[in-house]
């Protein structure tokens, strides 16, 4: 009955490309691998830190540490399961608001992203927007680490 079904699905166009597909990844996911495996950072592994400009990744490194996420951070690439690249922006404050509210605190933004070295899945993502940051890259950094080590310890 299910093949008749289908079948005739697929005689209509939109109905195939609406009901249709469910019903052919139901049939696919049994004997897929699970992505499970391929997204999860297993506590222990090596992390290493692409480089970034203005020295980003030096925050993130004593962000790693300081918030004691369960990995090892390695200086050669070669030797990592998983990289860690990022991008990062700060706009500090302008000359009205240390004037008028004596404020020197930044607007800090920051993403990152973890790669499965060996299989190149993207594991990990997130973008972190501070503004009035009293320690600009140092706090961005942290959350950053912050969600990583969650990320980690969930599984």
């Amino acid at each position: 009955m299910r093949g008749l079904i289908v079948a005739m699905l697929s005689l209509i166009p939109s109905a195939s490309l609406v009901l249709g597909a469910p019903i052919w990844l139901t049939a696919q996911t049994s004997s897929a691998p699970s992505q499970d495996s391929d997204t999860r950072i297993p506590p222990g592994s090596r992390l290493y830190i692409s480089p970034v400009e203005g020295g980003y990744d030096i925050y993130l490194s004593a962000a790693m540490h300081k918030k004691e996420v369960p990995l090892i951070i390695v200086t050669d690439k070669s030797k990592a399961d998983f990289e860690l690249s990022s991008v990062t922006e700060s706009e500090k404050a302008g000359w009205a608001k240390m004037f008028f509210i004596g404020s020197t605190s930044t607007a800090e933004q920051a993403s990152v992203k973890v790669v499965n070295l060996k299989t190149g899945v993207v594991v990990f993502g997130y973008n972190v927007n501070k503004s009035n940051s009293a320690r600009g890259k140092q706090s961005s950094s942290e959350a950053c680490a912050k969600h990583l080590k969650e990320k980690i310890e969930s599984r």
